[in-house]
């Protein structure tokens, strides 16, 4: 039996609707109201004092490192177990990635592989809760602040998420939040920085829109009627449209409600799959929320990379979405070329992102679609037994 149950899908409601068309209506799709608006309130619920909003969650990292001033010659610690986003920024702005295995109950980086790979070159720290998971970010940001090395949070994957009285993006001298399709505030595509530090605030908002630092003819100018173009320096088509921030805007007044739903969905895929013998479910912090992008679950060491794939495609043959997130970045064919990079170099992040999968999580799912994922995963991996042992 077949179903359709994808990986993710957007939950847009018609208050979502009406605040992208009230920007179609206006007279400025870029750089106006709508954005200013996204920024104070994302600012507001991740307790930073600014907001920059930009084009995507990639453009925000190459952003937020050149906003600290990293390039050729700076070493920046990477968490292998991570999507490939944080080297390529790294690579982006000529730096070079350090590689940080991580820490196997709960994928972030380990702190303790982390210092010993620091060095005099050390520039930057790029901190993930992998897969909205926030564990190990307050010991991470504490080994940063130690040795005085700025950590860029790649937040992307947490908004919604807490630790104890912190929430995800609130770590990171420069954290960056991306609003693609499987996130819980899913416009497709966008992003935004968000810092306390009014002179990075002030080199990100520069850099996302070709180094501009405007002045305008009067106090309180209409931005409708232009500016006097003033440059600082070099800087990207990096803006968030107005009809995306009205979107995640809109999406953020729901944050609540979309967490809660999630855990639940979360909830329901721990009780029933609790007692397999051959999945590890995630290991969450009793002072944690998570928001749950996506749901993921480990094979067992019994079982390699080729397993998880098959695993993956049975469940596609079933309209059942499933993914690898992820595989261990310092083995990306472009990475070994310029950092030769190799197997062994980070153990666990090579072991966990072989036997890794990632299953349906949305915020309209429903009961009975996580029971038909759920006893499709166990007869898909029934069969996978048989395979094995024939």
């Amino acid at each position: 039996m077949k179903y359709d149950i994808p990986l993710s899908k957007p939950d847009i409601t018609d208050a979502d609707r009406e605040a992208v068309l009230a920007t179609l209506q206006g007279r400025r799709l870029s750089m106006g109201s709508a954005l200013l608006e996204f920024e104070a309130h994302l600012a507001a619920v991740t307790r930073r004092s600014f907001a920059i909003g930009v084009s995507s969650a990639g453009a925000g990292m190459e952003i937020a490192l050149r906003a600290l001033g990293i390039g050729a010659g700076d070493e920046v610690l990477v968490p292998s177990l991570s999507y490939s986003s944080n080297v390529n920024s790294v690579i982006a702005v000529g730096a070079t990635a350090v590689f940080v295995d991580c820490d196997p109950r709960t994928l972030n980086m380990n702190v303790a592989h982390a210092e010993s790979k620091v060095t005099a070159k050390t520039r930057a720290v790029i901190g993930v809760p992998v897969l909205g998971n926030p564990a190990g970010l307050p010991e991470l940001i504490a080994l940063c602040s130690r040795l005085e090395i700025p950590m860029v949070e790649h937040a992307a994957e947490g908004l919604g998420s807490t630790i104890g009285s912190d929430n995800v993006g609130k770590f990171g001298r420069l954290s960056v939040f991306g609003f693609g399709p499987n996130r819980p505030i899913a416009c497709g595509e966008g992003g935004a920085i968000v810092t306390h530090d009014d002179r990075l605030a002030a080199a990100c908002r520069a850099l996302r829109n070709q180094g501009r630092v405007d002045r305008q003819s009067f106090p309180d100018q209409s931005q409708d009627l232009g500016m006097l173009m003033v440059f600082s320096g070099i800087g990207f088509d990096a803006r968030l449209a107005e009809p995306l921030a009205a979107l995640a805007s809109s999406q953020l007044r729901r944050l609540d409600e979309i967490r809660s739903r999630r855990m639940a969905i979360a909830t329901a895929y721990t009780r029933a799959l609790g007692g397999h013998p051959d999945l590890i479910l995630p290991n969450i912090a009793e002072n944690s929320q998570i928001c749950w992008p996506l749901f993921w679950v480990r094979l067992s060491d019994r079982f390699g990379a080729d397993d998880r794939d098959a695993l993956v495609d049975g469940l596609h043959r079933h309209d059942i979405g499933a993914a690898n997130h992820y595989p261990a970045s310092h083995l990306l064919p472009h990475v070994q070329r310029l950092f030769a990079t190799k197997v062994g170099d980070c153990p666990a992040a090579e072991s966990i992102g072989d036997r890794m999968v990632t299953l349906p999580m949305f915020t309209s799912m429903k009961a009975r679609e996580v029971t038909q994922v759920c006893q499709t995963l166990e007869i898909v991996l029934s069969h996978a037994d048989v395979d094995r042992a024939s």
